[in-house]
C-alpha cells in the first residue's frame, strides 16, 4: 500500500491507494487533510497505512456524542433494571451531551472528557457522578469499538477526579433500641424490625414473600426486590448474583415474624371481598405491595417522635453491620448478610469500624505477640 503527501491551499494532506474496485478495475484512493505542517501529515500517513494493512482501519463517520450515547442508551434500556437506567439517562442527558453532544464521535479527545470532568462538572455534581459517567462512557465507547463503528477508546487516557470516601451515619444500640420500641405500634414495625436485624434493603423487604422464610431452619432467602421499574415499582430479582441470598434470622425475629404473619391472616379475613393477595410478609391491607415512598414517610414520622440522629432508612443496614462487627462477628458473615460481592467491599465500607476492633484484638491477646502458652 502507497501514498504522497501533497498541499492543498494552507494545510498538508495524503492521499493512500487503497487498491482497486472489485467491479470496475479502477484505482481507489482515500484522502486524509487538515494538518498543520508535513512532518504531520507524513507521520498520520504512516500510522494510517499500518491501520489499513493490519485490517484496523474504521471510516470516520458524522456521528456525534449525543447521536452516539442517545443510540447506546436506547440499547441500554433492556439490559439494566429500570432504576439504574434513568441514572444512566440523567447522567448522560443531563452532563454529558449538553456539554460535548455536537462533538463528533471521530473527533473526541481525551481532553475534551477531562476539561469536562474537571472545569465543568465538578462544582455540579459530586466527584462519584463524574466517575460513574466516566464509566458509562467508557462502556459505550468500548462496545463501539466491538461493533467496528469506532478505533480506539479515549476515555482509558483520562483519569476522572478522586472520590471522596461516602460518609454515613449509623445508630448504637441504645439508639436502635429507642427507635424499635417507638415504632412497635407502627403498622410497618416488622418491616424496621427486617432491616435492623438482617441488614436487607427496603426494596428486598417489600419484595419479601412469605414462601421465602423457613420457620424450620430460621432463614430468609432474598430472591427477588420491590424497586423503581420506569413507571412506578416492579419486582427483580437481585442486581447480583450475590445479591440473592440466604439470611439467618434472630429468634425474636422469628417470633414476631410468626405474629406479623397472624395479624396478616386476620386482615385478609376481614377484607376478602376485596383482598387482593401477593403473597408478600409487607402488604397494604388490601394485600397489594407497599409502596418504598409511603414506607420512608411512616420511617420519619417515627423519627420525629423521638431524640436521635435523622439518619436514612438505608442506614438501618450500616447500623446492622456495624454492630456485629462491633460485636466481633467475622466481616466474611456480615458480607454474606448484606449481599456484598466481595469481603472486600464490606472491610472498605466499615473501615471505620475496624480501628476498635483491632485494638480490642490486641488488648485480648495480651502484651505481647508471643504467647505465654508453652504448648503452642
Amino acid at each position: 500500500m502507497k501514498g504522497h503527501v501533497r498541499k492543498r491551499g494552507k494545510k498538508w494532506c495524503f492521499v493512500i491507494d487503497i487498491g482497486r474496485d472489485e467491479l470496475t478495475g479502477e484505482r481507489k484512493q482515500k484522502w486524509f487533510s487538515g494538518y498543520d505542517k508535513e512532518k504531520d501529515a507524513e507521520k498520520a500517513m504512516i500510522d494510517k497505512i499500518k491501520e489499513f494493512n493490519d485490517g484496523n482501519y474504521i471510516q470516520e463517520t458524522d456521528e456525534t456524542i449525543s447521536e452516539f450515547m442517545t443510540n447506546w442508551l436506547t440499547n441500554k434500556k433492556n439490559q439494566v433494571r429500570p432504576g439504574t437506567w434513568k441514572s444512566y439517562s440523567w447522567l448522560i442527558n443531563t452532563h454529558l451531551i449538553p456539554n460535548l453532544g455536537k462533538v463528533k464521535v471521530s473527533q473526541l479527545k481525551p481532553r475534551h472528557l477531562h476539561d469536562l470532568y474537571n472545569q465543568k462538572l465538578l462544582t455540579v455534581i459530586s466527584a462519584n457522578s463524574i466517575k460513574k459517567l466516566h464509566g458509562l462512557i467508557k462502556d459505550a465507547l468500548d462496545e463501539g469499538i466491538g461493533f467496528g463503528d469506532i478505533s480506539k477508546n479515549v476515555a482509558n487516557a483520562v483519569t476522572p477526579p478522586r472520590v471522596k470516601k461516602v460518609k454515613f451515619e449509623v445508630w448504637n444500640e441504645a439508639q436502635l433500641k429507642l427507635f424499635l420500641e417507638e415504632a412497635k405500634n407502627n403498622r410497618f414495625y416488622i418491616v424496621f424490625e427486617l432491616a435492623a436485624s438482617t441488614g436487607m434493603r427496603i426494596g428486598e423487604i417489600l419484595g419479601l414473600r412469605w414462601r421465602d422464610v423457613d420457620f424450620e431452619t430460621g432463614q430468609v432467602s432474598v430472591r427477588q426486590a420491590y424497586t423503581k421499574a420506569h413507571s412506578g415499582y416492579e419486582f427483580h430479582e437481585p442486581k447480583t448474583a450475590s445479591g440473592e441470598r440466604s439470611v439467618v434470622l434472630f429468634p425474636d425475629t422469628i417470633n414476631l415474624l410468626k405474629m406479623h404473619r397472624d395479624v396478616q391472616e386476620s386482615e385478609k379475613e376481614e377484607n376478602k371481598e376485596f383482598y387482593n393477595d401477593y403473597g408478600l410478609v409487607v402488604q397494604t391491607h388490601l394485600g397489594t405491595p407497599v409502596s418504598p415512598r409511603n414506607l420512608s414517610r411512616e420511617y420519619y414520622k417515627i423519627l420525629n417522635k423521638i431524640d436521635v440522629p435523622r439518619i436514612r432508612f438505608h442506614d438501618l443496614r450500616h447500623t446492622h453491620a456495624t454492630i456485629l462487627l462491633k460485636r466481633g462477628v467475622h466481616a466474611k458473615i456480615v458480607q454474606e448478610r448484606l449481599g456484598h460481592s466481595s469481603i472486600t467491599i464490606t472491610l472498605d465500607t466499615y473501615s471505620h469500624v475496624l480501628p476498635g476492633l483491632q485494638e480490642a484484638a490486641l488488648k485480648s491477646l495480651g502484651g505481647s505477640i508471643i504467647s505465654d502458652d508453652d504448648s503452642l
